[in-house]
């Protein structure tokens, strides 16, 4: 979501509408027959899901000769530049340069044609995001590697309208609820789509299970879980205490709601940590952290939404 989360958040009310939307988080339960990666991510989150943001764009297979030339006008005519099918490999900086071909996008912020740089949001060979200049024929070379295999994606313009996202306590509460009801019975284990809410503690403690018994390489670990855990939590904490300003309530619920963050940030340095060296110790503190999270915001999820309710019944009644 970084990508989509620069340009928006030049719309000064779009953390509105991420602590509308943004509630329900979802993993994939293809690592349990031998599949690598959980796949975590957030069931809305992107580009095409914002309304508030303007979009104009064009397939790179018919972009591929004029690529450059179509994304310095959009740069010069005050617009980020969202793209995908380019193959990290040959992109220099980015996370898999050099090491293995994958189809990966980003976000160009800008360009350098003394040096003849490309400035790009992506994450890097450090596996951090951030900003980065590469080589316009590099860049270039990406691209076209995966058009000549017919693996198209986009170049697209976005900006950000003045449009005004309200904080709306009925889609919160909705989705919170609907974050709260998940369950193995729901996404059992014998299916290997994607399972989506709380449930996704459970199968990431599972994640875990494959990596400490090996058959999940260490090699082959997802090194993103946690921070996206993270990223999560200190969302929701943000959701909460605008719906605590919104609402005029006193700020018990996010001060209690806050221990889930400082976890989920520990759990982060953690598993940082167990990335560098393999520690089956590691792993064991790992889980408990995330089942004492979950017992903790399943406690406080269940508080948030019934004052919301209460909040929602009031202004009927009134």
């Amino acid at each position: 979501m970084a990508s989509s989360g620069i340009p928006a958040k030049q719309n000064a009310t779009s953390d509105n509408w991420f602590y509308n939307n943004t509630v329900e988080w979802r993993c994939t339960r293809n690592f349990l027959q031998g599949f690598t990666t959980p796949e975590m991510s957030l069931h809305t989150g992107s580009i095409w899901s914002m309304p508030f943001l303007e979009k104009a764009g064009i397939n790179t297979r018919f972009a591929r000769r004029c690529a450059l030339d179509l994304i310095k006008t959009m740069l010069d005519d005050g617009y980020y530049v969202a793209f995908s099918g380019v193959d990290d490999y040959y992109v220099k900086g980015k996370s898999w340069y050099q090491e293995q071909h994958f189809n990966h996008d980003g976000l160009i912020v800008g360009y350098d044609d003394d040096n003849d740089t490309l400035a790009i949001a992506a994450y890097d060979q450090r596996w951090i995001f951030t900003v980065f200049n590469t080589p316009q024929e590099c860049f270039m070379e990406g691209l076209q590697a995966l058009c000549e295999k017919s693996s198209y994606g986009g170049i697209h313009a976005v900006k950000a309208k003045d449009e005004v996202q309200e904080l709306d306590l009925n889609m919160i509460y909705e989705a919170v609820k609907g974050y709260m009801s998940s369950n193995i019975e729901t996404y059992p284990l014998t299916d290997m789509g994607t399972a989506n809410g709380i449930v996704v503690y459970d199968y990431i403690c599972m994640y875990l299970d494959k990596l400490a018994d090996g058959s999940i390489p260490h090699e082959r670990r997802d090194r993103r879980i946690f921070r996206l855990i993270w990223e999560h939590k200190k969302c929701m904490l943000g959701r909460i205490r605008a719906v605590e300003e919104k609402c005029q309530w006193d700020g018990s619920l996010s001060t209690a709601y806050n221990e889930v963050v400082v976890l989920a940030d520990k759990m982060r340095f953690i598993y940082s940590k167990f990335v560098i060296k393999y520690s089956s110790k590691d792993l064991e503190n790992i889980q408990i952290c995330l089942m004492k999270m979950k017992e903790l915001e399943t406690k406080l999820l269940n508080v948030f939404a019934e004052k919301i309710l209460t909040e929602l019944n009031d202004e009927k009644d009134s």
